[in-house]
């Protein structure tokens, strides 16, 4: 072999040794400057995506925003992206960069094919759980002049008056907790569906309707004057902001909740490092004696924990709609 064969055999390997370590110094360096990325997250405004209208769960969503950019150092915007039940925001936040500068604000157990039709997203798998904020309930409540006080005797004028209560619904979730808790109770309402809210509160007070289960954080004032009586609050435990209100196995329903929650979520690909950063900012947040006192008022109590905390939740709340809907015979609206 002559010496430029042997000088070009022993260069050969020593050529790959340099590839080799290039490449892991490369690799090392993608890595770390991905790391310090993550390290040095949030270097820019973040957004909060609330997909419903103005004037509704953003109100609790903007009073978290500014608390949680005093943690974060850097400001929290709300956007709020309503329609299609959730969905446009929802996809929105699912579709945007996974780097945790969009997140979204949102319960997801309604997200759910037993209550929307040919629903296509699946919150699950689009996003991923950042925190659980709250949990609560639904309350039963009747128009203030109805001549019932109490559950036991909701129950007894209903079945002395058969076909002559009507109950409102603006969602499907509320529609088929109606229809589970008439099934389990043993009595019959017709349905009337409402757009809102302040519709169903004057629907209510004018005895237009005998009977409607809702959030009850817009009927709080009405029910302190007496112009709507709450009498049955469908949470594992009474609401904060009614607590003279029992709950739905107070009065001897068992076995059926209408619960609900918020929570908020990031696109499915971002890193568990921010995601984990992001957690701690919200159970910061949630030490605040002044959110915890919004949160009563809003007559929900509040959670926290470690990120997969709300996915749980989201997925019970989803089995839970599932097993009522198959129990009476439900199809989605």
């Amino acid at each position: 072999m002559s010496d430029k064969q042997i000088s070009r055999s022993s260069a050969s390997p020593r050529r790959r040794w340099l590839a080799r370590m290039g490449a892991a110094f490369l690799a090392l360096g993608g890595l770390s400057a991905g790391a310090w990325a993550q390290a040095d997250f949030p270097n820019k405004p973040l957004r909060l995506v609330v997909p419903f209208a103005a004037g509704g769960s953003d109100v609790m969503a903007r009073a978290f925003a500014e608390k949680l950019g005093e943690v974060l150092k850097q400001p929290v915007i709300v956007e709020n992206k309503p329609g299609g039940a959730a969905i446009i925001g929802s996809s929105y936040v699912a579709q945007a960069p996974a780097d945790g500068y969009t997140m979204l604000w949102l319960g997801g157990g309604s997200l759910t094919p037993v209550l929307i039709k040919d629903l296509k997203f699946d919150i699950l798998k689009s996003l991923k759980s950042v925190v659980s904020i709250a949990r609560g309930g639904m309350t039963l409540m009747v128009p203030g002049s109805m001549p019932v006080h109490n559950f036991a005797e909701f129950l007894a004028y209903a079945k002395a008056n058969p076909g002559k209560l009507n109950y409102s619904h603006t969602a499907g979730s509320i529609l088929l907790s109606t229809e589970m808790l008439k099934s389990k109770a043993g009595f019959e309402a017709v349905a009337i569906p409402y757009k809102g809210s302040t519709q169903v509160a004057a629907a209510l007070m004018a005895n237009e309707i005998q009977m409607g289960i809702d959030v009850p954080v817009f009927y709080l004032g009405m029910i302190k004057t007496g112009k709507i009586r709450a009498i049955a609050h469908g949470s594992q435990e009474r609401s904060p902001s009614l607590p003279d209100v029992p709950t739905l196995a107070e009065v001897g329903v068992k076995d059926l909740v209408f619960a609900f929650s918020y929570g908020i979520w990031a696109p499915a690909g971002t890193p568990d490092a921010i995601v984990e950063k992001l957690n701690a900012a919200y159970n910061e947040v949630l030490k605040d004696p002044s959110i915890r006192e919004r949160l009563a008022q809003a007559g929900v109590v509040p959670v926290g924990g470690g990120t997969g905390v709300h996915a749980k939740a989201v997925k019970a709340e989803q089995d839970m709609w599932a097993a009522a809907a198959k129990q009476i015979g439900y199809e989605p609206q």
